[in-house]
């Protein structure tokens, strides 16, 4: 399938809208570089556990070197190994502070975590509730897995936690809530590597405190400041392409207005103005427009017409040719005694042929004609036709064909003309006891429906020559044997498909590869149960 160039009609305000939406999507895609970066700054300046386990594929393989060095350059990380031995340290120093003693008092990131709670004990002492808790990743909720208390020199009153030791250090006490340093975060993750071996990291990020937080803003209000000469610059530029966009829009316009004045003509591509502008196009187009489609309706006509009365010479010259010869044979006494009934017969046959074709033309020029009037009445349309069907079987018969019908029982009652439909099922019934072989089986069927009124008439027979299918309902079309012989005039199937049209129905041939059949003519008249009684 070649590829077609598919044209939109210009709009004023369509213009307007694609370059506003465009300027915001501009304007909206400066906004989100902006934010995507200083989000990027605030995850750098404040990074989490979470950052470093993104890289769970390099921390695993115990492929330390691997980390990003933005991480590490403000982060410090350990990792111990089962025996508790140092595996990795991104800074040396840690290893002095941080050892695998420390794992213990040390909150986990996978939700088990401790909590550091002030109260006053007896001879209102100070002194230190510690719970250590853990948090269900699906509920939310924390449940307390173990507790201690310590007095205010950190020593162990009670509890279960700690066991092994009397007390805390001042160091210990700062790891349980969770820091390392004044502006430093401490956190720990337990993990096995790809080959099944613990591990166990120690994550310290810088604290966000209020002037660590206010410093980081500042330098992201500094990038808005310099994203305003870029906006700017955007407006200018979206300024000017809207402006010449605008411009070329009417520009089409302006120049049929000129050229009007010089030629009095107008001539001008109506998808090239906006719509809004198209009235005025239009009341100049639709006059030319109108005064061309009336003379190729002439012209279409006179065509016809031409066909038609050679259709009608063609198809009245074989007969009468036939007359004509035979009569001056009569004239000139050229006919021996014995052959004189057989010239007159044939004479007689020739003409009845000849009137036939007459009439048959003079019934399809008559129902065509506007004032035209059937005799529309009430009939009972299964035996109607069922009759007609009986009336016809010895023609079939004597024709070698045979008559299949499929006719439903119930009466079908409907408002239609006798003598049409009688020419209906004639022509349709004769023309395929013309065109096809002896042996050739007729099916008929009727039935209804809430809707409409189903009328088949089929043939297994040669059916209809792929050059004509399309045009079977035209006058004067008819296949090359029956044109050559005179035996057809091409006018029976118009005929039926204005008897059809006559009573509010339609015709179809139905395809070929759509059809049990060799030929199948299929019609539907409309129809209403409540509206006939």
């Amino acid at each position: 399938m070649k590829a077609r160039k598919i044209r939109f009609q210009k709009s004023f305000i369509f213009t307007c809208a694609v370059h506003f939406l465009g300027y915001s999507l501009i304007l909206f895609l400066i906004y989100m570089i902006i934010s995507s970066f200083i989000q990027t700054r605030l995850s750098n300046a404040f990074p989490v556990i979470e950052d470093l386990l993104k890289y769970d594929d390099v921390v695993n393989k115990d492929d330390f070197s691997k980390i990003p060095a933005r991480l590490t350059r403000i982060c410090d990380i350990i990792i111990f190994d089962e025996d508790g031995r140092t595996i990795y340290a991104s800074d040396r120093a840690i290893t002095e502070k941080i050892s695998a003693e420390n794992l213990v008092v040390i909150s986990s990131c996978d939700g088990t975590f401790y909590s550091v709670y002030e109260k006053d004990c007896e001879n209102n002492q100070r002194c230190y509730l510690i719970n250590l808790n853990e948090q269900d990743a699906d509920t939310g909720r924390i449940r307390i897995l173990g507790s201690c208390t310590l007095d205010e020199d950190l020593n162990i009153l009670s509890g279960e936690l700690f066991s092994d030791k009397d007390s805390l250090t001042q160091e210990e006490f700062q790891l349980l809530q969770g820091i390392y340093t004044s502006n430093k975060n401490i956190v720990k993750y337990e993990y096995e590597n790809d080959l099944g071996e613990y591990r166990a990291m120690v994550f310290i990020s810088p604290q966000m405190t209020a002037q660590s937080y206010d410093k980081v803003m500042g330098r992201a209000s500094r990038m808005w400041l310099m994203a305003i000469p870029l906006i700017a610059i955007v407006i200018l530029i979206e300024g000017l392409l809207f402006t010449r966009k605008v411009r070329s829009s009417f520009l089409p316009l302006n120049e049929a207005v000129a050229n009007y004045e010089k030629t009095q003509t107008f001539k001008i591509d109506t998808h090239a103005v906006p719509v809004e502008f198209q009235p005025i196009t239009q009341n100049f187009t639709q006059l030319l427009n109108r005064l061309t489609k009336v003379q190729k309706e002439k012209e279409e006509i006179y065509k016809e017409r031409q066909r038609i009365i050679t259709d009608i010479s063609h198809d009245l010259k074989t007969p009468l040719t036939v007359i004509q010869g035979y009569a001056k044979a009569f004239m000139e006494n050229m006919i021996p005694e014995d052959k004189k009934d057989k010239y007159l017969s044939v004479i007689y046959n020739r003409s009845v042929l000849a009137a036939g074709l007459i009439d048959t033309l003079f019934d399809y020029v008559r129902m065509g004609h506007p004032q035209y009037q059937a005799n529309i009445e009430e009939l009972e349309l299964t035996g109607y036709i069922s009759g007609i069907l009986a009336e016809k079987y010895s023609e079939i018969e004597n024709s070698q064909c045979f008559l299949e019908v499929d006719i439903q029982d119930a009466p079908i009652h409907f408002c239609g003309d006798k003598k049409l439909l009688r020419r209906l099922i004639e022509n349709l019934i004769g023309n395929a006891l013309k065109y096809n072989p002896p042996e050739t089986t007729i099916y008929v069927s009727l039935n209804v429906t809430d809707q409409a009124i189903c009328l088949t008439v089929a043939d297994n027979g040669a059916g209809i020559p792929k050059d004509i299918s399309d045009q079977v309902f035209a006058p004067f079309v008819t296949g090359s044997a029956a044109r050559t012989s005179g035996d057809g005039t091409g006018l029976g199937l118009a005929i039926v498909r204005q008897i059809v049209e006559i009573h509010g129905g339609n015709i179809q041939l139905v395809p070929s590869t759509e059809s049990h059949y060799a030929t199948e003519f299929k019609i539907t008249f409309p129809y209403s149960r409540q509206s006939i009684p």
